[in-house]
């Protein structure tokens, strides 16, 4: 998808939106679901479209979902996407994972995995893909090339027919032409030139959420003009994936407590007894809490993938893991953005699909924090370790759910 030599198009409508805009037009109740990473969470561009769309069809009722969950991929998104899209039974999801699947390979098969799981359970849904744009990926813009995430998931949008939106092509511009500053501190001003983003990364809200509304409403309403079909479309699930024997469309979330046997000093945490549950409550109604090295979890599943959906802090510890009896290795749940209490996740690394037994033990050893910081050059996070040492010197493990990909045998 090199486009330099013919400028970079913004906007592949394929097969469009043809059910939610035929709603729309008619004066349905129409549901939305933006589904995603922390930009989609933000009260940017999912406000922003939103009421848009709510003053350009005002005889609809638009119900819009919040599915967007900080710092998190389509990995996870395969996982939670029953309890978090499907629930609602949406008219059309966003899928907006291209900042943090950061172009890893495996994403392609992810993010087919959530439309084909889409697909099944809802034929008419719609499904949208928008590609924000980091700071690191300008040059490759303004070079005419597309950042490699983007690339990965258009292969997914050509097989299924779904439209997507490249929101970096108007930032780009906006930067070539000198009226945008990509990054600036917040305590920065300059005037003539709309700040972006003040940590490479999320946009400023207003005005750099502004740009990608722009560009997603203008496709929009494109698309619409585009769209040769009247009426509800039923969208076809290719029998094959694009990804051969692909797994994750049988991805999914559930409660610990459905295979997991826990030692005896794993405690059940909810809203009432404690106060971090209150504070994640939207994510979890409980976590299985363990502040002792040696305590442990077992699980038996069926599939090729487990994972675990997890609040990490300042107090995280480390985990021994084998995995069918094999040698032990460690996932560390303290992590360099550790100084704060904040979701996060892991998957083992793939496994042959059949029946495992898991073992998750609380490690006796201590990770080095301060080291971890002063890895990552985070001078205000050691500062935080020398003002809070008890805080940082436990090895809580806070779980919240459990992830799986079990596709048949």
């Amino acid at each position: 998808m090199r486009a330099g030599e013919v400028g970079m198009k913004e906007l592949f409508p394929r097969r469009g939106l043809p059910n939610v805009i035929s709603k729309l037009e008619h004066g349905e109740t129409v549901t939305i679901v933006y589904f995603g990473g922390s930009n989609t969470r933000s009260q940017g561009y999912r406000v922003m479209t939103g009421d848009w769309l709510q003053s350009k069809y005002p005889n609809s009722e638009i119900r819009s979902v919040n599915a967007g969950i900080d710092g998190t991929g389509s990995d996870l998104g395969c996982a939670r996407l029953e309890t978090d899209v499907l629930r609602h039974q949406p008219d059309l999801v966003f899928v907006e994972f291209v900042g943090n699947d950061g172009g890893v390979p495996e994403s392609k098969a992810r993010i087919e995995g959530i439309v084909r799981q889409i697909r099944k359970r809802s034929p008419f849904t719609d499904i949208l893909f928008v590609y924000t744009l980091k700071e690191r990926d300008l040059p490759l813009f303004q070079a005419g090339e597309y950042q490699k995430g983007a690339i990965m998931q258009e292969e997914v949008a050509d097989y299924y027919g779904i439209p997507s939106i490249h929101l970096g092509v108007a930032v780009s511009q906006l930067v070539s032409d000198g009226k945008l500053i990509f990054t600036s501190r917040a305590e920065q001003s300059n005037p003539g030139a709309v700040i972006f983003t003040h940590d490479s990364v999320h946009p400023t809200i207003p005005e750099g959420h502004q740009i990608y509304t722009d560009t997603i409403t203008r496709s929009f309403e494109k698309i619409s003009e585009l769209r040769d079909h009247q009426g509800r479309l039923e969208h076809h699930l290719p029998r094959n994936s694009l990804v051969p024997a692909n797994p994750w469309e049988y991805a999914s979330m559930l409660p610990l407590d459905n295979l997991t046997l826990f030692s005896e000093g794993w405690s059940y945490m909810t809203p009432d007894d404690f106060a971090l549950v209150r504070e994640y409550n939207w994510l979890f109604p409980g976590l299985w809490r363990a502040v002792d090295p040696g305590e442990a979890i077992t699980v038996q599943f069926e599939g090729t993938h487990i994972g675990l959906f997890d609040i990490g802090g300042p107090d995280s510890g480390r985990l021994k893991v084998s995995v069918d009896g094999g040698e032990p290795f460690l996932i560390d749940r303290f992590t360099p953005y550790n100084d704060h209490n904040r979701n996060q996740y892991v998957f083992l690394p793939e496994l042959p699909n059949g029946k495992h037994t898991v073992r998750f033990e609380v490690d006796h050893e201590k990770t080095d924090k301060a080291a971890v910081f002063e890895a990552s050059g985070n001078a205000k996070s050691m500062e935080h370790v020398r003002q809070h040492p008890a805080w940082y010197d436990q090895t809580v493990i806070q779980l919240g759910k459990l992830l799986v990909v079990q596709p048949p045998l």
